[in-house]
């Protein structure tokens, strides 16, 4: 089984990586949420307003066409219903433009019923140019700024994973860590 999965995660990076890579990020490679505007999936739009009300963002990069984020997907959704207000987790569907049905329905039947980014004017196209494999996330700061690592998806331990950057995160910031047990 863990093999099946790692090499559907190598051919999704395979496959994407033509597609998403190509252009650069920050010189240091991080990504920058500072200053973009974004079409949501169900007719909204989502901002850098949207990532300065909460202490951080987590960042989940995905396609329609990647069978480890569809696997993922799941997870992804009981992780965001757990977290409480001061953070957050999104998605960016890389292909989901003139895919919106399909993304929808993919979506609904993982359970996931938070924000998630279709489109973008120009400095959001340029904030998703340099990735370069999905699926993939990255953790945000109330500046847009990233903080951390990228998270490489379909892992046995994401919400761990996903836990601990984001109390690095709040911590580097001076503000609590948080805990999805209730």
């Amino acid at each position: 089984m863990k093999k099946q999965k790692l090499l559907s995660l190598l051919l999704a990076i395979l496959l994407t990586a033509p597609f998403l890579s190509a252009c650069s990020g920050n010189e240091d490679g991080t990504l920058n949420f500072s200053s973009f505007s974004a079409d949501t999936l169900d007719g909204g739009t989502f901002t850098q307003e949207d990532i300065a009300a909460k202490d951080v963002t987590a960042i989940n990069f995905w396609g329609t066409f990647c069978g480890p984020c569809i696997g993922e997907m799941p997870d992804l959704a009981a992780f965001e219903k757990a977290l409480p207000d001061n953070v957050q987790l999104i998605t960016i569907c890389l292909d989901a433009q003139g895919n919106e049905d399909t993304a929808k329905a993919l979506l609904a039947q993982a359970g996931f019923e938070g924000v998630t980014l279709i489109s973008g004017d120009n400095k959001f196209n340029n904030i998703c140019r340099p990735v370069t494999a999905v699926p993939i996330t990255v953790f945000v700061d109330s500046k847009g700024k990233q903080v951390g690592d990228k998270i490489l998806g379909a892992q046995p331990d994401l919400s761990e994973q996903y836990l601990k950057a984001i109390n690095e995160a709040l911590a580097k910031d001076g503000k609590a860590e948080i805990s999805l047990e209730k």
